[in-house]
């Protein structure tokens, strides 16, 4: 699995990352299917965050399969937010499918950067573009 992030890791302050990872985290999660090349993607993603209680948290909600709270982020631009939404959907459709979970995962965590439902309801469509490129 090789997801190109357009949001730039490196420039998110340290609760910025934790968020960001937290939200990969519950969006790989969301199928309830995790192949090995995900379970590698997402190992190296919470690597980015430096808390080692927040990476070891992380991985226990890898570990037993369960979703992760997701709050709102504090600090995001909405250009930001919407680079990190996109990058999220990126993460759904790259195993080619789209099903309802992810799409629910999609809108909580457009809902918590602050978008519209109509908002998350068109960024959801350009996923299902991404899924048929």
């Amino acid at each position: 699995m090789e997801v190109d992030f357009k949001t730039k890791i490196s420039s998110l302050d340290i609760r910025q990352r934790e968020w960001f990872a937290t939200a990969t985290v519950a969006m790989m999660l969301a199928d309830g299917n995790i192949d090995r090349s995900e379970m590698d993607f997402i190992l190296r993603i919470i690597q980015m965050v430096k808390d080692e209680t927040v990476v070891d948290r992380l991985k226990k909600f890898i570990q037993f399969q369960t979703q992760p709270p997701l709050g709102k982020p504090v600090g995001i631009s909405r250009k930001l937010a919407m680079t990190m939404i996109l990058d999220l959907i990126r993460i759904a459709v790259s195993d080619k499918d789209f099903d309802a979970k992810e799409k629910a995962m999609i809108h909580q965590i457009g809902e918590n950067l602050g978008f519209s439902e109509t908002e998350v309801d068109k960024l959801v469509m350009y996923g299902f573009e991404l899924m048929v490129q």
